[in-house]
């Protein structure tokens, strides 16, 4: 038996940039909506989701404090 040495590369996928974020979440949407996603993920993607707006409430909550005001 001869032992063959070759490369394989798996592809990584690419995290998502700003610009990717609404498209995907519309994607969400149309999936909930649809029914494409089972019953029985709703609840670990609710806590995802309640994460997400929490990081969003203290992200504006930063940005306007940071904000220059007007005179």
């Amino acid at each position: 038996m001869q032992v063959v040495e070759r490369r394989v590369e798996t592809p990584v996928p690419i995290p998502p940039t700003r610009h990717d974020w609404p498209r995907l979440l519309g994607e969400l949407l149309t999936q909930l909506d649809s029914g494409r996603i089972y019953n029985r993920d709703l609840d670990e993607l609710s806590v995802a989701l309640a994460a997400l707006g929490v990081a969003m409430t203290r992200r504006l909550y930063i940005r306007s404090r940071t904000a220059p005001r007007a005179p």
